[in-house]
């Protein structure tokens, strides 16, 4: 075997061995510096939009992404009410007037619409949602930390946020409340074995929720996936 050769697979063992350790070492870093999960997505306050009285949709002037200030006007519905049905009271104007303003669909508070429900001529009902106006501008990020990491998670900390919509960019936030119970505890589906009597332990994960800052002129919106990357409080 060649000299050459010698010191070629002597750099290559080098290389291979500070790679692991430097691997190691990053491994430990994050471990014992940062609570970091891909189980996190992009939401943000959500508002429905209802009706007052049921009746037949007659008019909707909005579509999934329009903006919308707080008491405008969305749409109309026909209320199945007859002021007849109203007696006596039915010749205030004032009633007769409130009657009118209740066949007007207004949006409950500025910002985006979302999930749009409403089609004209179908019925309308209170409690069913027509569409959702969502603030795209006090967005957050709910990320589910496993049961083990979060009790090193604190309010306050501060916290990274790659969101996969933007992969070159880092987002920062801050810990802003913790869940008290788990995901699993209100998921419509039960827990793993409790319909035979037995239990399967698995790792339960917290809603954690993050304040975005700073993310003026990016195009987010609820639902987008995130990693994020806690400060951990303990160190």
């Amino acid at each position: 075997m060649g000299l050459r050769r010698i010191i070629l697979l002597n750099v290559v063992a080098l290389l291979v061995i500070l790679g692991l350790i430097y691997g190691g070492y990053t491994y430990y870093y994050n471990r014992e510096n940062f609570v970091t999960t891909n189980n996190a997505f992009v939401e943000g306050p959500e508002y429905p939009v209802n009706v007052q009285f049921a009746g037949d949709l007659t008019a909707w002037n909005v579509k999934e992404g329009d903006t919308v200030q707080a008491g405008q006007a969305l749409g109309k519905v026909d209320p199945r009410i007859e002021l007849g049905q109203l007696g006596q009271a039915a010749k205030d104007p004032n009633v007769a007037a409130a009657v009118n303003r209740a066949a007007e669909i207004d949006s409950p508070t500025g910002g985006t619409i979302t999930r749009v429900n409403a089609t004209v001529g179908q019925m309308a009902a209170p409690g069913q949602p027509l569409a959702y106006v969502v603030d795209l501008n006090h967005l957050y990020v709910t990320a589910n930390i496993n049961e083990t990491d979060v009790r090193n998670v604190d309010v306050g900390d501060a916290v990274d946020i790659h969101i996969d919509a933007y992969p070159d960019q880092t987002f920062k936030g801050t810990v802003t409340s913790i869940g008290r119970a788990t995901n699993s505890l209100f998921s419509l589906l039960p827990a793993a074995g409790t319909a035979s009597g037995t239990y399967t332990k698995v790792t339960q994960t917290v809603p954690v929720r993050i304040d975005l800052s700073g993310y003026g002129g990016v195009h987010l919106v609820p639902g987008m996936s995130a990693t994020v990357q806690i400060h951990r409080s303990n160190t």
